[in-house]
């Protein structure tokens, strides 16, 4: 059976009664008595599950996105770059996770990882049924931050159909936090209460190629939520970026360094994202620093935001956080625009997410 955890915004609005007495025109001598104080009743702790996961757990995201056309590996016809754009918590992009994917789904027959956005559906095995290759590439462990499905095969309508269609690449990767005993090593992406997942897809080399990037785990509750002093949180940045050339385009992954603000009073958050982009080959280059805030209105438990005008290029997020009183935090992003890199300049869309913890 598969546990649900859905990353959905929650609300709560407190309700005040009032309770006023009024003294009549009594000659009476006898005092009133003094009322007994009534203690302030002490909140019950809020009990969040953490990772790694002990059984297979769905679990709806917020989550970042976009697409383009072509193959980026053309000489002679540039890409087309589609929309880029965010979407807070919810269902439409979401994932079916097993404790652990290296030995959960290994029989045939057994219980596949699966990922969905909208209709978009795939399901991957560690060895798949008689005949077929095993679709985990890289396998959990401490060593490695993802764990990584590849296959070549999506069910693109789950509305009207259940049959698989062969398809040039899909490939979704795993913040490597959730398995037991194979949890990454790297101490800032060894989070308990948040993860992630990016699916990377192309229908052929000339086809569309769909990104997104959710984030998802234990959301903070809204009477869990902290309503004084502030806080810090220490982040990284994971996505892609796809840059339209002269002819093809580049898809890079992207890395970076994240600082989140956060007053709990005024409910104003910001940002400070130094994102980087990963070259082919390993090299990293700077794109720049985006700054950007955003607001938690009152009783939420998320927030949304944009990049100011000093970022190299424009774009907006959504943020939540996880775990008690706002412990870890995810945001995703999305921009769109034209960046300068190596003396040359693109129209760029990256998309990704900030995942870290409070310091």
């Amino acid at each position: 059976m598969i546990r649900r955890s859905l990353m959905l915004s929650a609300a709560v609005i407190p309700v005040a009664l009032v309770l006023s007495s009024c003294g009549g025109g009594s000659d009476s001598a006898t005092p009133t008595p003094t009322p007994t104080p009534t203690a302030t009743p002490t909140p019950t702790p809020v009990s969040y599950s953490a990772f790694p996961l002990t059984g297979a757990t769905e679990f709806g995201t917020l989550n970042a996105f976009t697409s383009f056309t072509g193959d980026p590996a053309s000489t002679t016809t540039p890409i087309t770059l589609g929309a880029a754009g965010t979407e807070a918590g919810g269902t439409r992009f979401r994932v079916a996770v097993l404790p652990d994917p290296a030995t959960a789904s290994t029989a045939t027959g057994g219980s596949p990882v699966v990922v969905r956005e909208n209709l978009e559906e795939d399901r991957f095995n560690a060895v798949a049924a008689t005949g077929t290759v095993n679709e985990l590439t890289v396998a959990p462990a401490t060593t490695v931050d993802e764990y990584v499905f590849n296959n070549t095969a999506l069910t693109k309508n789950t509305s009207t159909d259940t049959t698989t269609t062969p398809v040039l690449f899909s490939t979704a990767e795993f913040l490597n936090n959730t398995v037991t005993g194979k949890v990454t090593a790297t101490t800032a992406l060894a989070l308990t209460e948040t993860s992630y997942t990016g699916w990377y897809r192309g229908d052929s080399a000339t086809g569309q190629k769909r990104i997104t990037y959710g984030a998802w785990g234990y959301p903070t509750v809204a009477s869990d939520m902290l309503t004084t002093g502030t806080a810090t949180y220490t982040a990284r940045v994971v996505g892609r970026a796809v840059r339209r050339g002269a002819t093809g385009g580049l898809v890079n992954k992207l890395g970076g360094t994240v600082t989140v603000s956060v007053d709990w009073s005024t409910g104003l958050v910001t940002t400070t994202v130094n994102m980087t982009l990963i070259e082919t080959g390993g090299a990293v280059t700077p794109i720049g620093t985006f700054t950007g805030s955003g607001a938690i209105a009152v009783g939420a438990t998320q927030f949304t935001g944009s990049f100011g005008p000093s970022s190299p290029i424009p774009g907006t997020f959504s943020g939540a956080f996880f775990g008690s009183h706002g412990a870890e935090i995810g945001i995703s992003f999305a921009t769109s625009g034209s960046v300068t890199l190596g003396g040359t300049t693109y129209d760029t869309r990256a998309v990704g997410l900030v995942i870290g913890k409070k310091n």
